[in-house]
């Protein structure tokens, strides 16, 4: 797993702020999927970077923020992981 973040609050903002703008998502295959999402934040300046290769819903995310409003981009599993033997699981 690879978790890259850097991020500049506001710090004069007393409320939180954390809404959703918009999200889309959708398919691309049996059990792979996108989501695209929009916020509205306290953050002044954000970037992360998500992959894995393993664990619940394991794939990519892409954040990237300016003076308070961010976009994130997903591509994950949809499967979740089972770690007592190592594998996806599949509810049949």
């Amino acid at each position: 797993m690879i978790n890259l973040n850097f991020n500049i609050a506001n710090p004069w903002r007393t409320d939180k702020v954390w809404n959703t703008l918009w999200s889309k998502s959708g398919s691309i295959t049996k059990n792979k999927a996108w989501e695209f999402n929009g916020y509205r934040t306290d953050r002044i300046i954000n970037t992360e970077f998500h992959w894995s290769l393993k664990g619940d819903h394991a794939g990519a995310r892409l954040v990237f923020g300016v003076f308070g409003y961010e976009i994130e981009l997903e591509f994950y599993d949809t499967r979740h992981w089972d770690f007592e033997k190592n594998t996806w699981k599949c509810y049949k």
